[in-house]
């Protein structure tokens, strides 16, 4: 059993370090971002890249509400977004700020990126999709590097206490 520790604490940070090389490069290929355009009037479930093109998501978005707090020198002091998802006949209100993602799916971040400002009761937002399937993969290597860290340093602890009893109890 020792033997097995003391290989595992070894190994288990290479390996960590190796899930996270591949979840990034893998990443890279497959991941995509993708902005929508939500109306109180309409369901979406396109997304448009950067690259101009479509991505199709296995929900259908509405905007239901946007909610705006404002300082007393007018300038905005929050804005939270409501959105209807429907998906498998499904509906569910998501509320979304700025700067505070929702998770739609695994691997898929939701952020509310601008909204109607022009009027006094917002008709639209505009919503960017973060889609990364490998976030497991890389958050894997990441726990597989402080589990591998953690048992280096339970192991050097338990040399130093040992050390200690021994010269100090002959």
């Amino acid at each position: 059993m020792k033997i097995i520790i003391q290989y595992l604490r070894i190994i288990m940070p290479h390996i960590g370090i190796a899930l996270i090389i591949i979840a990034m490069i893998l990443g890279n290929i497959h991941n995509w971002r993708g902005k929508a355009v939500l109306l109180t009037a309409d369901k979406t479930n396109v997304f448009i890249t950067k690259n101009k093109e479509i991505k199709i998501v296995p929900y259908a978005l509405t905007l239901s509400d946007i909610k705006v707090d404002f300082y007393d020198s007018g300038e905005t002091k929050s804005i939270e977004a409501f959105i209807n998802a429907e998906k498998k006949n499904e509906t569910k209100t998501i509320p979304l700020r700025v700067n505070y993602p929702y998770k739609m799916g695994f691997g898929q971040d939701l952020y509310l990126i601008s909204y109607d400002n022009n009027s006094e009761s917002p008709e639209f937002c505009v919503v960017e999709l973060v889609y990364d399937p490998f976030q497991g993969l890389f958050l894997s290597g990441i726990i597989l590097i402080i589990i591998g860290m953690l048992l280096i340093k339970a192991n050097t602890v338990k040399d130093s206490v040992s050390k200690v009893i021994k010269d100090n109890y002959k």
